[in-house]
């Protein structure tokens, strides 16, 4: 392997790491997300770049019959006949927070610009979704405020919905340095279960599981009642605090007390904090954002911070993001009413200038399907080609059995770099090189971009994702369209995108990078893109999708390994601890039903059941937790229990949330599985 630096490509935080010529991984002691640190699961990267591996183009016309090896020219030719005998709106494309820049800049053009359709997501759909419509509707346009700069001289955070110790812990042990440094540093976490993040904070609440709307109200109505309200900022740099604060006065301390079920002291400390701290942070991730009431509860936590001046030198909502290039990708406009450079396919300005630039006839200016309504349109007919790029919706979905019914009856394409559990459903797979393979960009949690450079050759004939859509785009006579010979051609295209944009990153090269798009502080004038050019608050409303079942199911990431297991799974240094796949309940529910620690047990729904050992945990009685990342291989994935309904306005599946039954699986067995 060649020395090389590159972008971790787990999680979002961003990190820079270094491979050197003996294929060992480092940190990046001059990336500025990072300054050397990382945690354990890129360490073992090298391992795995060939377990699993796709290697050539597969196709079988019939499911039911094993794959045979086609050539690349082979492959083209089937998706040539496919996508020209099927009208554009018969064609579905699902894509990656975890694919390159140019990847997805490349494939969301073919999509709308060539085919002329938005028929486009990404499974950030699974993940920011929400976070994306609050900043949107709080500040006029998406983007983290500040950056991790902010962490170093902050005295207060606030962890709601994230357990960033193991999501995140490049940044969390970046918190914790800043703890150390300063004594009067305090750490809130806020979760129903007592995780790794919240046994390492100062004040841990204990939350019953989909009522953050309601706690986030409450500390509101505290900030009012106790005159901690910065009247001033209010007035000067934001507007419709009143209607904010009337959704707010329904939730007393008293009240939210109750429905949540923590302490009403602690919703006080919380607005004390809030309201004297010298600087405060708040971080979230999917506890917040996979909700039916995701974007209220987002927009609740902004609130706040409008409501105490908490911005810039004050303070940030800091939203951190899921995958490695999520925010790369909101920057594209991947999702399914977006374009390139943070446009709309609403907006008819944003679609002339995206429609000249890329001398595409038409855009639809009507979004395309979220990538849950979908599945739903595949199995009423209206969709007959589904393609999915580096991921794997057969585990990571919601309401599994409904996807698994779409996928056997859709022409299936699977593009990917491992075999996955999608590629069972699948007719036609395409290997596809990982980061180390290729080259591009990345953008990291707080707008740091970094180049990937290349050090090792791709896996047998696998190639870039941006390579396979435009030697398909070519071949389908696009080739003015699709000119690109090279990721630098993409890249210096795109950039052009977003030139005066609010993520113009036009003036930059890859040799510039690592660098950051905007100022530290996003509207460090306090002058934001609304109409008014002021922030605005939001009646933070409350819903939550009440289900029957004993217990409440919430979900996380495992500590050790990513998503999937993909590509984390293959690694034994990664799965020790890990398996079998467990579930942590509260000892004195699992007591009261004569279930011990190490039982294996049986969660259910009408929806199917999975199979778990049991942990013990400090975790709020009548809740239970799972990991939702195991892919079949160790058991049946925990989404198999989970509704696909979602946030009304996001569109993000209430994933952390799910009624269901748990019971001894000895005791199980005796009970026919109709039954369940």
């Amino acid at each position: 392997m060649a020395e090389a630096t590159f972008q971790c490509p787990y999680c979002g935080v961003g990190c820079g790491l270094y491979i050197n010529d003996k294929g060992k991984i480092k940190g990046d002691f001059e990336h500025p997300s990072n300054k050397g640190d990382l945690c354990k699961k890129p360490l073992y990267l090298p391992k795995v770049f060939e377990k699993g591996r796709i290697a050539k183009p597969l196709y079988r016309q019939d499911k039911n019959e094993p794959f045979t090896e086609i050539s690349w020219e082979d492959a083209y030719t089937i998706l040539k006949a496919k996508l020209t005998n099927l009208s554009p709106e018969e064609t579905y494309f699902y894509i990656s927070g975890q694919l390159l820049t140019e990847d997805s800049y490349v494939i969301n053009k073919f999509v709308k610009g060539l085919l002329g359709v938005n028929n486009i997501d990404a499974n950030s759909r699974l993940c920011m979704a929400s976070a994306v419509a609050a900043y949107k509707y709080a500040f006029g346009s998406d983007g983290v405020p500040c950056t991790y700069e902010d962490i170093d001289d902050a005295e207060a955070f606030i962890f709601i919905g994230s357990n960033a110790t193991i999501s995140h812990p490049v940044l969390f042990k970046r918190v914790l340095k800043r703890r150390r440094e300063t004594e009067q540093t305090v750490i809130v976490t806020v979760d129903p279960l007592e995780t790794e993040t919240a046994r390492k904070s100062d004040l841990y609440i204990q939350i019953r599981a989909g009522t953050d709307t309601v706690f986030l109200n409450s500390v509101l109505y505290v900030l009012h009642k106790e005159g901690w309200i910065n009247f001033e900022f209010v007035e000067r740099y934001t507007e419709g605090f009143e209607k904010a604060m009337e959704v707010a006065r329904n939730f007393p301390p008293e009240t939210a007390a109750s429905i949540c079920e923590v302490s009403k002291e602690d919703i006080y400390i919380v607005a004390k904090i809030f309201a004297q701290s010298k600087k405060l942070i708040s971080f979230w991730c999917q506890g917040l954002n996979q909700s039916v009431n995701a974007v209220s509860k987002n927009l609740a936590l902004i609130n706040l911070h409008l409501a105490t001046g908490r911005l810039n030198e004050r303070g940030c909502p800091f939203s951190l993001t899921g995958q490695p290039n999520a925010m790369g990708g909101r920057e594209v406009g991947y999702l399914s009413n977006g374009l390139p450079g943070y446009r709309d396919v609403r907006n008819p300005e944003d679609r002339k200038f995206i429609e000249k630039f890329w001398k595409a006839e038409n855009i639809s200016p009507t979004p395309g399907p979220t990538v849950t309504e979908a599945i739903e349109e595949i199995l009423q007919g209206k969709i007959k080609l589904f393609w999915t790029v580096c991921t794997n919706p057969t585990v990571s979905m919601p309401e599994l059995s409904k996807v698994e019914k779409a996928l056997e009856k859709a022409f299936l394409v699977v593009q990917d770099s491992y075999w996955n559990d999608t590629c069972e459903y699948a007719n036609l797979i395409l290997p596809a090189s990982q980061v180390g393979e290729k080259e591009g960009i990345m953008t990291g949690s707080d707008r740091t971009i970094t180049y990937c450079h290349s050090f090792k050759e791709p896996f047998g004939d696998s190639k870039p994702d941006w390579l396979i859509f435009t030697q398909l785009a070519q071949k389908m006579g696009k080739g003015n369209m699709f000119p690109y010979a090279q990721p630098e051609d993409v890249f210096n295209e795109f950039k052009l995108t977003t030139s005066g944009r609010l993520c113009d990153i036009s003036k930059l090269s890859y040799k510039e990078l690592p660098a950051r798009w905007g100022n530290r502080w996003l509207y460090k004038d306090l002058k934001f893109p609304t109409e008014s050019g002021k922030a605005r608050f939001y009646p933070a409303k409350f819903d939550i999708a009440r289900e029957k079942g004993k217990f409440i199911l919430v979900t996380g990431r495992l500590k050790n390994n990513w998503h999937t297991m993909t590509k984390t799974g293959k690694s034994p240094e990664l799965l020790k601890g890990e398996l079998p796949p467990f579930v942590i309940m509260n000892p004195v529910d699992a007591s009261d039903m004569g279930i011990n620690e190490r039982d294996k047990v049986r969660i259910y729904s009408d929806r199917g059941y999975i199979d778990r050992i049991v942990i013990f945990g400090n975790i709020k009685r009548g809740h239970v937790f799972t990991p939702f990342g195991y892919p079949r291989e160790f058991g049946e994935p925990v989404n198999i229990l989970v509704s696909d309904r979602y946030d009304p306005i996001s569109k993000e599946p209430d994933l952390k949330y799910a009624g269901v039954e748990v019971i001894k699986v000895e005791d199980a067995e005796n009970i026919y599985r109709g039954d369940l």
